[in-house]
C-alpha cells in the first residue's frame, strides 16, 4: 500500500508539473500585454485590439496549421509557399472559376497537402526534406505564374471581400480563425484521428503496433496544415488587396516560433490547438513590441531566431528522441 501511495503521489507531482508548464506561455502572454500597455495604452483599446487581430490573423492560422505536423513528430516547411501561391492562383484562375475561385483553390491546397503527406509517409522521406523541396517548388511556381509582380485581387471575390470586413467590432478574419481552431480542437479531442495523431507523436513504432494507419493519419495531418496555410493566404490577400509570390516569406519562421512558444514540443506528442493560439498571439504581440522598442524590421528575424532556439531547448523531449543528430 505504501508503494502504491508513493507511486500515486509521484504521478500527481508530474501531473501538476505538466499543468504548470502549460500555464507558463499563458503567463508570459499576460505579462507581455500588461507590460506593453504601460508604454502604449492605446493597444488595449477596442480599435487597437481589432487592428492587432486583423494583422495577426494570417500568422495565427499558420501557427495552428503548423502545430498538427509537429504534434505528430514531423514538420511542414511549405506553409509559407502555399499561402503565397494561393493568392496568386486566386488571381490567375479567376477567369475560369469566377466567384468560386477561392473555394476551388483552397480545395487544391488541401489535396496538395494530402499528396505531400503521402509522399512523406509512403516513401519514408524526412518531412523536413519533403516540405523544404515543395517550398522551393511552390515559390518558383508562384514567381512563374505571377511574373514576379503583385496583382490585384478581383473585386467580385465574395469570400476575400467578406474576410476583409468586420462584424461589429470583431474582424471577420478572426471569426474564421477561431471557427477553424474550434473545429480542430474538437476533432483532436473527440475523434479517433486525434488520438492517433498524439499516439504517432508519442512514438511511431508503438502507434503502428497499436493499429494506427500512419500513412492515412499523416496524409490528413498535412492536408489540414496545407488547408490552414491556404486560409492564411486568403487572409493575407484580404489585408493587402494584392497577391504576391513573396507575401508570406517572413511568416515561415514566425509560424514555427509560435508553435514552440505555445508549449508544443518540437519532438511531438505534447501540445494542442489552445497552445497554438497562445503561442501565435505571443509571437504576433512580440512583433508589436519590437516595433515599439525601436528594433528595425531588418533585425527582427534575429530576435525570433534566438527565441526559437530557446523555446526548442525548453520543449524538446530528449529522452524520447535519444541521440540528436
Amino acid at each position: 500500500m505504501a508503494i502504491t501511495k508513493s507511486a500515486g503521489t509521484g504521478a500527481g507531482i508530474f501531473k501538476y508539473a505538466d499543468q504548470g508548464r502549460a500555464l507558463v506561455p499563458l503567463l508570459v502572454l499576460v505579462l507581455l500585454v500588461a507590460g506593453s500597455s504601460i508604454f502604449a495604452p492605446g493597444v488595449l483599446s477596442s480599435g487597437g485590439l481589432s487592428n492587432f487581430f486583423t494583422d495577426a490573423a494570417p500568422l495565427l492560422i499558420l501557427v495552428v496549421g503548423s502545430t498538427l505536423p509537429i504534434l505528430a513528430g514531423s514538420i511542414d516547411l511549405s506553409v509559407a509557399g502555399i499561402a503565397a501561391l494561393v493568392g496568386v492562383l486566386i488571381v490567375n484562375l479567376h477567369p475560369l472559376f469566377g466567384p468560386w475561385t477561392t473555394p476551388v483553390v483552397l480545395l487544391g491546397a488541401f489535396l496538395f497537402g494530402a499528396l505531400q503527406g503521402y509522399v512523406h509517409a509512403k516513401l519514408q522521406l524526412p518531412s523536413f526534406i519533403t516540405t523544404l523541396a515543395t517550398l522551393s517548388i511552390l515559390t518558383g511556381l508562384g514567381l512563374l505564374l505571377s511574373n514576379a509582380t503583385a496583382l490585384p485581387i478581383p473585386d467580385d471575390d465574395a469570400l476575400v471581400g467578406w474576410v476583409s470586413q468586420s462584424s461589429g467590432l470583431v474582424p471577420n478574419s478572426i471569426i474564421v480563425v477561431l471557427g477553424i481552431m474550434a473545429i480542430l480542437a474538437l476533432v483532436l479531442r473527440y475523434t479517433r484521428f486525434g488520438r492517433d495523431l498524439y499516439a504517432l507523436g508519442a512514438g511511431e513504432r508503438t502507434a503502428i503496433m497499436s493499429g494506427v494507419n500512419t500513412i492515412r493519419v499523416r496524409c490528413l495531418i498535412f492536408a489540414l496544415s496545407a488547408f490552414c496555410a491556404g486560409i492564411g493566404g486568403v487572409l493575407l490577400s484580404s489585408i493587402t488587396g494584392f497577391s504576391s509570390p513573396g507575401i508570406a516569406g517572413n511568416l515561415l519562421l514566425l509560424s514555427i516560433v509560435g508553435v514552440v512558444l505555445g508549449g508544443t514540443a518540437i519532438s511531438g506528442g505534447v501540445g494542442g490547438i489552445g497552445a497554438a493560439l497562445v503561442g501565435g498571439i505571443i509571437t504576433a504581440w512580440l512583433r508589436v513590441i519590437t516595433v515599439m522598442v525601436g528594433i528595425a524590421p531588418t533585425t527582427q528575424n534575429i530576435v525570433f531566431g534566438v527565441m526559437a532556439l530557446i523555446a526548442v531547448m525548453l520543449t524538446t523531449d530528449r529522452a524520447k528522441i535519444g541521440i540528436v543528430k
